[in-house]
């Protein structure tokens, strides 16, 4: 009887934990300015289609679901904070089912909730909240429908699938490890046929589109560097994002894996990106699916271990994830005060680090009242910058530059019928960037010297260097010195 009341106060402490953690990640959503990549993603919201150069459309689909609420970082960013709920929830689930034991749900649901990583996933706008969402949602209704063979598990399992392809590209993974662990599953063929056809809309957009998604995902978005050891820094690195405890227990589950479902939906994508890493920049959040995956083996695991190994390894296993993920939310709760820590210890900014975010909103009023004064329009070499004068200043996003990233932004703006002002924002000055001080010279009709602006991110402290933004007025924009200032070809060639 005791016992099963310890088991009771843990399941419910552990849920406490879960919506205490989902309402810090809110304040977090609500607290914090919109980065770059953020504001991207929302100009994708206004601008909804099949698939996106960086990524497939969920994300943009998930923010426009919220558009309803207005323009604002908190409305931008619920949806996944909700992915969170979501992912915690399927996880649980999946567990339960498994070993029939509401302990392996709590601890599967702290795996997911705790890793600082995601933390970051779900009070931020990334691809990884509905990524995570629907890789858990795709676990639970596997093992639902694998252990039930009823078809409506079967229909959800191709929902969730699909979804999740709809994520990201690493969805391919858990399409390929679902496919290998339910080879003698009657319905499998029917969840296949559902997540392809879901799927589908993306490949129609990407065959219209040169495959362009592909081609940047496997070509474009990493230089080949090769280095032995990275692997070795990928695992080091993961074992801080997603806590050293959480990572370890994640090491051992997959080490030794007891179910199927389990095993090939985490581990041949884990032990393809620390291959890939041999070659390339491995980013620590590619982890993300697998990590879900072993969230669910670490909680079946803890439901075999005795009560001694429990105690010691929820111990090792909590205390630093909690300890992490509490920094997490006092560099977005409190950033002043973490901004005053790191001066107080000799650490220099760069123009004010990530900081900088504190800025974007007056930066884009002043911009704004600049180029409205004379009728021009704002541009940069960055998708996610001229997006976050569109955000908080409501200026159509101008942008310029050869980056493959962020391309279809080009396609948000291609000219004007009459020549027109425009003014070039930039974080660092013209002169130290030859190359397009060289094309702006060719593209415009005059360029001079627009204003310096300059923001402190602490006001009023004299002793810290403000973030300074530079412009440069280029006269006389036309269609053709768009394409220019885009390095494209034809624009060259209708000069001659």
């Amino acid at each position: 009887m005791e016992r099963d009341r310890g088991h009771r106060t843990f399941i419910w402490i552990s849920w406490s934990a879960v919506v205490i953690v989902t309402l810090l990640r809110a304040a977090f959503a609500a607290r914090l300015p919109l980065t770059g990549d953020e504001a991207y993603y929302w100009e994708w919201s206004r601008r909804l289609a099949a698939g996106y150069t960086d990524h497939p459309p969920a994300i943009a689909f998930a923010i426009a679901a919220f558009a309803w609420l207005g323009a604002s970082p908190f409305a931008v960013r619920i949806p996944f904070v909700l992915c969170g709920i979501g992912t915690a929830l399927a996880c649980a689930g999946a567990a339960a089912t498994i070993v029939r034991d509401g302990r392996a749900a709590a601890v599967a649901a702290l795996g997911v909730t705790l890793a600082p990583i995601m933390s970051v996933a779900f009070a931020t706008a990334s691809p990884d909240g509905p990524y995570a969402l629907f890789w858990a949602l795709t676990l639970y209704s596997g093992v639902k429908a694998f252990d039930s063979g009823a078809p409506r598990w079967f229909i959800l399992l191709g929902i969730a699938l699909g979804a999740t392809l709809l994520s990201r590209l690493f969805g391919l993974a858990l399409f390929a490890g679902i496919l290998a662990a339910s080879r003698k599953q009657r319905g499998a063929l029917l969840a296949t046929i559902i997540a392809l056809a879901l799927w589908s809309p993306f490949l129609w957009w990407n065959a219209a589109h040169h495959w362009i998604s592909f081609t940047f995902a496997l070509v474009q978005r990493h230089e080949m560097q090769v280095q032995l050891v990275r692997p070795l820094l990928v695992y080091a690195l993961g074992a801080l994002a997603f806590s050293p405890g959480f990572w370890i227990a994640a090491t051992l589950a997959a080490a030794r894996p007891k179910y199927a479902l389990i095993a090939w939906t985490a581990l041949p994508l884990c032990v393809l990106l620390l291959l890939l890493a041999l070659r390339e920049r491995v980013e620590i959040y590619w982890f993300i699916g697998p990590y879900v995956s072993l969230c669910v083996a670490i909680g079946c695991a803890y439901a075999a271990w005795n009560e001694k190994r429990r105690r010691s390894g929820l111990a090792w296993m909590l205390a630093p994830a909690a300890a992490l993920t509490l920094l997490v939310f006092i560099a977005g709760l409190a950033p002043g005060l973490v901004y005053a820590l790191l001066r107080s210890s000799g650490v220099k900014l760069s123009d004010g680090g990530p900081f900088e975010m504190f800025t974007y909103r007056r930066l884009a009023r002043d911009v704004a009242r600049a180029v409205n004064a004379r009728g021009a329009i704002a541009m940069t070499d960055g998708y996610g910058f001229s997006s976050l004068l569109d955000f908080y200043g409501g200026l159509q996003p101008v942008v310029i530059g050869y980056a493959a990233q962020g391309e279809e932004a080009h396609g948000w703006f291609t000219g004007t019928r009459d020549p027109r002002p425009a003014l070039f924002v930039d974080k660092v000055p013209l002169k130290t960037r030859p190359d397009f001080s060289h094309q702006l010279q060719i593209a415009c009709a005059h360029v001079r010297a627009g204003p310096t602006f300059s923001y402190a991110f602490v006001q009023g402290d004299r002793n810290v260097p403000p973030r300074r933004y530079y412009t440069t007025w280029c006269e006389g924009l036309s269609a053709r010195s768009v394409a220019m200032l885009r390095w494209e070809r034809a624009a060259y060639g209708r000069m001659r």
